[in-house]
């Protein structure tokens, strides 16, 4: 009886959730405003005729881009997004055979740009990265937030009714027990 009562309760748990799964990666409060500050001086400068209000126009546009990915769970297609200013685009594609979700620490690299000097800066990032159809893998998230990431990664293997592999160690990869990350909000990991 108790195994049919938990096959209930999953079924409950699946049937409540969105058929899209979409993750967009937050814009940090600093940029939002350069952003709009960038806008609103390009605006005005275009109101004045002036041709080089593009410039802080076109960066007040890059300062406001975002990227995300979407999962569509009925169709089983999934799409890497490009987000500006609330529109989302990105081409769907075919989402075959989903095996499992990693979650792993890895370094970003951000290369800034000046007439005469260029230098780059690498930063700690936790990606999560859907495996699919032979290993091919798909980047569905990144955060900065370990805790962020194992709740994503859980809502994203759960969905999927796929295994999620803890892999933030290098070299020492090992399965987590979703059921208890999920009830428990503890790493449990499966032998």
């Amino acid at each position: 009886m108790a195994k049919k009562h938990a096959f209930h309760i999953s079924l409950v748990i699946f049937a409540v959730m969105e058929s899209k799964i979409k993750y967009i990666r937050k814009i940090p409060s600093w940029k939002v405003v350069i952003g709009i500050a960038g806008l609103g001086v390009g605006l005005f400068g275009l109101i004045s005729l002036n041709i080089y209000g593009l410039v802080p126009l076109l960066f007040g546009f890059m300062m406001l881009k975002s990227d995300g990915s979407e999962i569509d769970l009925e169709a089983n297609q999934y799409r890497k997004l490009n987000i500006l200013m609330g529109f989302c685009f990105g081409k769907w594609q075919a989402l075959k055979s989903p095996e499992y979700v990693s979650v792993f620490n890895t370094t970003e690299d951000i290369t800034v740009r000046a007439l005469t000097a260029e230098t780059s800066n690498s930063f700690p990032i936790i990606v999560l990265n859907l495996f699919h159809q032979n290993n091919k893998k798909l980047t569905v998230y990144k955060t900065k937030d370990i805790k962020d990431a194992f709740n994503v990664a859980s809502h994203i293997a759960d969905a999927l009714l796929i295994d999620l592999l803890d892999a933030t160690e290098k070299n020492d990869f090992k399965w987590v027990d979703k059921d208890i990350l999920r009830k428990k909000g503890e790493l449990v990991y499966i032998d």
